[in-house]
């Protein structure tokens, strides 16, 4: 059996079970002329961690066979994106197109010890009565920030920037400016995509308060380099709101840069991220004798898309990246802020939405992107929306005694599913049609929990048990109100060993037997970090003879394991009679640690995409099972925070978007595509156990594959990468009779010399971003290709290569 052999039975359609039950008696590995650790040659990196010369390319053979097929359609869900409304603009402006932070003047949360923000307090300072990042304007301004009486804020809530308390009489802090013959205000330096709008939307609600004459307000947009004077008349864009009364109204004005700044953007502390975002400073200005207040401020891009059924304005880049790379399932909110969520906080009127201090992630929600606008927007996208809910297990229930400000209940989770199900004859339906949304959202697709069993999630349990019961009343509530939807409990990666977490294996199978026929499926995040401690890494590489760039092929081989994983947890869901089951990997990613000098495989490289390919190589292969699958944040991460050491790279010309692209386009039509058996001939490696999330693996082949043909054999689609980070290969596709005699499209994407390089420009963009152009660490060619006369056809991999070939 070679390293890739997907075994079948005797007939052309195997059942799911017995499909499992052949997948776990069978052997993973052919050894070709690659029998150690680190390959044939032991050349790899010298001390300064540099990738060697290659070796010389190594042959593979794929041999398929369209007749022996699974009796599932794959499902196009494998391809979608998490999201998370984390408070360094994911959500705002990375779905919903605010790019003002803190728009209500509340006193800044920083709980965790993260500053979830664009910009860090050495940048913007630390005021007394003005919040972060908001900063005074002028010297000669008396600010003060009432705590009762404004249009927005914490409602309910209580905060002063520490762990908030619940249940106060509703107040809400705003701003204010107080004048005598001077002039000043308020400034907030932001960032906006001046690259594809000159022409912004500035609304406020204000008053003149108090004695004076003060009935007019100037807003202007800087540069970040221009005079903080209150005075300065170096404004970029400026407009004039008059008419002010002493009651709280709304004004809305047009601000239109005569120009860009000319000043980018430069992501991380280092400024090695490149950003398309300009820099500028938002000011509202007051001159004169009395007193002006204001609340809820809003800056939004001219060309924002707006919502027709919510009139909320969505982020045109994310909706169109996402659009290019078939991006087909969104999950939301969350992640860990799901532990602290509370969905009515974000429906129904804007102006009635409290914000919530984000306990989490730090920062703040203004809770624009609630139910309805999340919907909107998958609707935009065209992809599946996927709710998490949140699970508070009580302490007195078996829970921790970290708990959130307030509870989610079964109750709550109901009720969110009667808000987006419901007819208008229930409670929340008809408060669902009172917020203008007569007809149903139809959500399908519900989680429950995120990571309840790691120790940083406000109401999380180690107790497998505990969760259990918890997640069955959950269920059992939620189905209560909508028996048609699907509902997945919070599972673990069978393979999440760490010493501070539960056993995972046990938590599955306590799913297993508690929730029992109650259960459609489990969910699992998989990151991996490799490992975590750089000492642990020097030791690693002397106890397995090994070098960085052996280190690095574990990491990026490591999908084929996870494949293993993902059976064997179907196998025993399927041994605890659970017969229609699912599995939906709602995160998951490659964040790796390296040794000190060593070449690092993450996202803006193709070792990065490598690992990105055999990621879904595995899901396409298990989709009997995997269902649903979401990449962690691209493409909604919108820029990177220019204080943290090593944010997030949202470069949408990273190499792993091209191959989420790759695979995702060719589930978007209605071609329905099964998986047929490919056996893999080639060279192998042995992968050792490395930290806690990999185990010990033998004949691991380089070249990772699977194929889909579609139900009329019309079409046969073979993905497949090099996963050795030394040599290249020479590919034989051993193709079905089926499709003997006619035409490959051949797509390959590589890299241009190191399989390390990093993407780190941003090309021509916006064109770039959609035509690939300006990429520096790898390229793409797609060229037509006739199967030759021995029914074959011959594709050359580098190194970390990613390549479709598809037959038609």
């Amino acid at each position: 059996m070679t390293a890739n052999d997907t075994p079948r039975g005797t007939t052309d359609l195997v059942s799911r079970r017995r499909y499992l039950a052949l997948k776990a008696t069978a052997t993973t590995g052919l050894v070709a002329g690659c029998t150690g650790l680190g390959g044939d040659d032991d050349e790899g990196t010298g001390d300064d961690g540099e990738t060697g010369n290659g070796d010389d390319p190594f042959d593979t053979t794929i041999t398929l066979d369209a007749d022996d097929r699974g009796d599932w359609t794959v499902p196009e869900e494998l391809f979608g994106r998490f999201a998370e409304h984390y408070g360094d603009h994911e959500a705002y402006p990375g779905m919903y197109a605010e790019h003002v932070t803190n728009t209500s003047f509340v006193a800044w949360p920083q709980i965790q010890g993260n500053v979830s923000h664009v910009y860090g307090f050495d940048r913007v300072g630390e005021y007394d009565d003005v919040p972060f990042p908001w900063e005074p304007l002028g010297e000669d301004a008396n600010l003060e920030r009432p705590s009762d009486g404004g249009v927005r804020g914490y409602g309910t809530w209580d905060s002063d920037g520490d762990w908030p308390s619940v249940g106060r009489e509703s107040a809400d802090a705003y701003q204010r400016v107080v004048l005598e013959d001077a002039t000043g205000g308020l400034r907030q330096q932001v960032v906006l995509p001046d690259w594809r709008t000159l022409s912004y939307e500035f609304a406020l609600s204000a008053r003149s308060a108090g004695e004076g004459s003060i009935d007019s307000l100037e807003i202007r947009l800087t540069g970040p380099d221009g005079d903080d004077d209150a005075d300065s008349d170096d404004a970029l864009a400026s407009a004039t709101i008059n008419g002010l009364t002493d009651e709280w109204d709304r004004y809305e004005v047009d601000l239109e840069l005569r120009e860009q700044s000319g000043s980018v953007l430069e992501g991380g502390a280092r400024g090695d991220f490149a950003s398309p975002y300009g820099e500028y400073v938002l000011e509202i200005v007051a001159d004169g004798t009395g007193t002006v207040d204001l609340d809820w401020i809003s800056l939004i891009p001219a060309d924002a898309v707006e919502g027709e059924r919510t009139g909320a304005r969505f982020n045109p880049t994310t909706i169109e990246l996402m659009d290019d790379r078939n991006v087909s399932l969104l999950k939301w909110p969350g992640g860990n802020v799901t532990s602290t969520y509370k969905w009515e906080d974000a429906v129904g009127p804007i102006e009635e939405r409290p914000i919530r201090p984000n306990v989490v992630w730090d920062g703040l929600d203004p809770n624009l992107m609630g139910t309805a606008e999340y919907v909107e927007f998958c609707e935009f996208t065209d992809v599946e929306p996927t709710i998490t809910v949140g699970v508070t297990v009580p302490p007195e229930d078996g829970g921790r005694d970290l708990q959130p400000p307030e509870p989610i209940t079964p109750e709550d989770a109901a009720n969110w599913v009667e808000y987006c199900n419901g007819d208008t004859d229930t409670e929340y339906g008809a408060l669902r049609a009172d917020h203008g949304y007569e007809e149903p959202f139809d959500v399908e697709v519900w989680e429950v929990g995120n990571e309840v069993w790691g120790g940083w999630q406000f109401g999380g349990t180690d107790d497998a048990e505990a969760f259990a019961r918890r997640a069955n009343e959950f269920v059992d509530a939620m189905t209560a109100v909508d028996d048609s939807i699907t509902v997945i409990p919070d599972g673990m990666d069978p393979k999440y060993d760490d010493p501070n977490l539960p056993n995972p294996r046990e938590w599955n199978q306590t799913l297993f037997e508690i929730v029992g026929e109650n259960l459609d499926g489990i969910g699992m995040h998989r990151y991996n970090w490799g490992i975590r401690d750089t000492t642990e890494i020097a030791n690693w590489k002397g106890r397995n003879d090994a070098d960085a760039l052996d280190y690095n092929e574990v990491l990026i081989s490591f999908p084929t394991q996870f494949g293993d994983l993902l059976s064997e947890t179907a196998n025993e869901a399927a041994e605890a009679g659970l017969e229609e089951f699912q599995i939906m990997v709602g995160e998951w990613g490659l964040f790796p640690t390296v040794g000190q000098g060593d070449p690092w495989p993450g996202m803006p490289t193709m070792a990065g995409a490598s690992y990105v390919a055999g990621m879904y190589n595995a899901f396409v292969r298990e989709s009997d099972v995997l269902r649903r699958g979401c990449h962690t944040h691209l493409p909604v991460r919108m820029f990177p925070p220019e204080h943290a050491d090593h944010p997030a790279n949202p470069n949408p010309l990273l190499p792993v978007g091209y191959t989420l692209g790759l695979y995702a386009t060719v589930f978007e039509g209605d071609e329905e595509w099964s998986v047929v058996e490919s056996a893999v001939d080639g060279e192998t490696r042995d992968i050792p156990e490395t930290g806690h999330r990999i185990r010990a693996m033998d004949d691991v082949s380089y070249v990772d594959t699977v194929t889909v043909v579609t139900a009329e054999d019309d079409a046969c689609c073979t993905f497949l990468t090099n996963r050795n980070l030394r040599a290249g290969t020479d590919v034989t596709i051993d193709v079905p009779e089926a499709f003997e005699g006619t035409e490959a499209t051949v797509t390959v994407q590589q890299p241009t010399d190191d399989p390390h390089a990093m993407q780190n420009g941003l090309g021509e963009f916006p064109d770039s971003w959609y035509d690939w152009t300006g990429l520096e660490g790898y390229e793409t060619d797609e060229y037509e290709d006739a199967v030759d006369e021995d029914g074959s056809v011959t594709v050359h991999l580098e190194p970390s290569a990613v390549a479709r070939v598809r037959l038609e």
